[in-house]
């Protein structure tokens, strides 16, 4: 790489680093439902997504019976959050 590419590379870079994320799309669904609840509700349905014990289809069932529905894969994309196919909420 020459140079003049790597300086390139670096400017585009560090001006990702400057730029404002936008939203796209509607709040994740598991996401939504974390902020409705109270924190004790809230730490409880964390500590199950965070365990790899639990499916995913038994926290999707659970969900949608106090909310809007919630699909399997919705709560598998809500665990895997912050990586690159996962959803936008903050890990």
């Amino acid at each position: 790489m020459s140079e003049k590419q790597s300086v390139g590379l670096v400017q585009e870079l560090e001006a990702l680093t400057g730029a404002v994320s936008l939203r796209r799309g509607p709040q994740c669904g598991v996401g939504a439902f974390l902020a409705e609840l109270e924190e004790a509700e809230a730490a409880a349905l964390r500590s199950v997504l965070d365990s790899a014990r639990v499916p995913a289809r038994a926290i999707a069932d659970t969900i949608s019976r106090h909310s809007d529905p919630v699909s399997a894969y919705t709560v598998n994309r809500h665990r895997r959050r912050g990586d690159s196919n996962g959803c936008r909420c903050e890990r």
